[in-house]
């Protein structure tokens, strides 16, 4: 049994402890933790966990003792298919901040049926990719359900952001480029897969805008939002696992800016970057100017960056909801880690709350939902929301 440091949150006592490959990198963390803490006894009552992914049997010892897992080491293709399979065996709950659908579906094929056995809960996609997202539609959809007895048809997503890019981010996009990740063939698609393995009817279509684009008389424009097609997966994910009506979502996400100028200069300088990343021959410079695994945005980046999400949407009765949500400080970094952590503590503090008792594969949304969104909002974010209907507003809730 592991001596791993106990703490106490919410009025309950947790025990946690730090993974990783690196005994001196470990060392050096929980040095840097109990300084910024002021807590001299960290570094000494801390436990850590020497675990290698690419060595199976290492994996025994982080999910043995633990209730719930927390993996941030992407990309996950690589390093993460060893310890979702040992937590679905071992039925230990597990978040990650994966942007990896193909992957996320191929651990979803080969382990859901075992993680429904065990008790496990897996829920990846536990960052900026995608939880602001997969939960404000997800409200949006119960919103109109519980206030309208409507069906969410359609939804467009808003990203008015000020966020930086990590190291580990980019190194998933070049496994993408170099055609490191695998894209098998199912008899459908996983995220279309119900508890009981049957393909669901539920639909979602992706029409993000693939071209710029006016927004407002303010003079605001919006572009193509990169990880759109990442979060129209988790949406699909999420409406797929809801009561099987055979209704379709239209789904649309764009990224905001202030003029023409900001959101031209944004997008095609995106371009160009993925571009030469496509590009064998401007790869390798690339590589070398872009964050390594490990970097991201600088302390003042982390704490002046912010995301404004807004998003509309739409019943088959034309009724309409809006919700928005505001998360200050780096959503792609700094919020990043707290999506996370508050995901690991959501399942192992508030199993008894939570919308899922079973075990399986799920959506943040469908595993956490209100649970989730209450935790991070006590944490700092901001929610608001409201239901429109032909006669006016009917509820306006903060």
């Amino acid at each position: 049994m592991h001596r791993i440091r106990n703490i106490t949150t919410e009025n309950k006592s947790i025990t946690w402890a730090l993974a990783g490959r690196s005994p001196q990198k470990l060392a050096a963390l929980k040095l840097k933790l109990s300084k910024k803490l002021q807590d001299s006894s960290m570094a000494d009552t801390i436990d850590t966990i020497i675990v290698d992914t690419s060595i199976p049997s290492t994996i025994h010892n982080l999910v043995n003792d633990a209730r719930v897992v927390i993996s941030t080491a992407g990309p996950f293709s690589k390093y993460g298919s060893s310890v979702v399979e040992f937590c679905a065996r071992y039925g230990t709950s597990y978040v990650d901040t994966t942007g990896e659908p193909n992957w996320s579906k191929e651990m979803t094929m080969k382990w859901d049926n075992i993680a429904q056995k065990s008790g496990a809960k897996i829920v990846s996609f536990c960052g900026l990719d995608s939880i602001p997202t997969n939960l404000i539609v997800h409200k949006l959809s119960e919103m109109l359900k519980k206030e309208c007895n409507d069906d969410l048809v359609h939804v467009k997503c808003y990203n008015d952001m000020n966020a930086g890019i990590s190291g580990g981010t980019v190194d998933t996009a070049l496994s993408f480029a170099k055609g490191e990740t695998k894209n098998n063939r199912y008899g459908f698609d996983p995220f279309l897969r119900k508890a009981d393995g049957v393909k669901s009817s539920n639909k979602t279509i992706n029409r993000s805008i693939a071209s710029i684009r006016n927004y407002d008389k303010k003079g605001q424009w919006i572009a193509p939002w990169f990880m759109s097609s990442v979060n129209f997966e988790l949406v699909k994910r999420t409406h797929a696992m809801k009561e099987d009506r055979g209704t379709n979502l239209i789904y649309e996400e764009s990224v905001v800016h202030n003029n023409f100028k900001d959101a031209f200069v944004n997008w095609f300088g995106f371009i160009f970057v993925v571009t030469s990343i496509l590009n064998p021959i401007t790869r390798i410079p690339m590589e070398k100017i872009l964050p390594k695994p490990g970097e991201g945005p600088t302390p003042k980046q982390l704490e002046h960056g912010y995301l404004l999400l807004t998003a509309e949407g739409e019943g088959a009765n034309g009724n309409k909801a809006e919700n928005a949500l505001y998360i200050p400080g780096d959503p792609g970094y700094k919020e990043t880690a707290r999506m996370v952590a508050e995901s690991g503590l959501c399942l192992a503090l508030n199993a008894i709350d939570l919308p899922v008792k079973g075990g399986g594969f799920f959506s943040p949304a469908v595993a956490m939902g209100d649970v989730l969104l209450e935790r991070l909002c006590k944490s700092g974010w901001k929610y608001a929301s409201r239901i429109l209907v032909k006669d006016g507003i009917v509820q306006s809730k903060l």
